[in-house]
């Protein structure tokens, strides 16, 4: 007979739990495809926004990944929980092994943070009126948003925008084409092409 899912305890449920709720120090967290990443990152926000004392606005937490879908999904599966802890009543009995699951883990936040269910909810309710406002994006549109901020300090042109990937191997074809031709012309010195996220100098070109 197989035991019921609640009652399964993962090998590194400690090391999970320590990673959720440590906030004194920095984490470093590793795990392969499909070892639950996504969902101890939406743990640990919902545990920020929640924790006793100093509980964080969803407007004060960066959460940067890599791609626009993975971002999207972490948003999303963000949005889900919260909603799901504002219809948790913890009155009545849940009428499904999804609903008991979700009521424990209202309960245990409950316990933790010495919150009343009122107070959980409030701050439930403020972090999803403004979860659309968040930093929770890619890396690359978080350092556009700082590089937009603040673009006379960074040397940029305030109208740039972010490449998704299609233009660099035009642009790169293009300054490689360029250093090729001024480097056939002035070996002495040999342009940078620093801007492009190389190496400080390319070698000399075969004669």
């Amino acid at each position: 007979m197989t035991a019921p899912a609640h009652s399964i305890e993962l090998p590194d449920e400690l090391d999970r739990q320590r990673a959720i709720e440590t906030f004194n120090r920095n984490l470093v967290v590793t795990a392969g495809a499909g070892a639950g990443k996504t969902t101890l990152l939406v743990d640990r926000l919902a545990h920020l926004l929640l924790r006793n004392p100093d509980p964080l606005r969803i407007t004060e937490i960066v959460a940067l990944t890599f791609t626009n879908k993975a971002a999207n999904e972490m948003k999303q599966r963000l949005r889900d929980r919260l909603e799901s802890y504002l219809e948790v009543d913890l009155q009545t009995e849940p009428l499904d092994e999804a609903q008991e699951k979700r009521q424990r883990e209202v309960e245990a936040l409950i316990q933790l943070y010495q919150l009343s269910k009122d107070e959980l909810d409030g701050r439930v309710q403020e972090a999803l009126r403004n979860l659309e406002r968040a930093d929770i994006g890619t890396i690359h549109s978080f350092a556009a948003t700082l590089l937009r901020l603040y673009p006379l300090e960074a040397g940029v042109d305030p109208q740039f925008h972010e490449d998704e990937g299609k233009q660099f191997e035009r642009i790169f074809n293009e300054q490689w084409d360029l250093w090729l031709a001024v480097n056939r012309t002035n070996k002495s010195n040999p342009p940078r092409l620093c801007a492009l996220g190389y190496a400080d100098s390319l070698p000399a070109p075969p004669a």
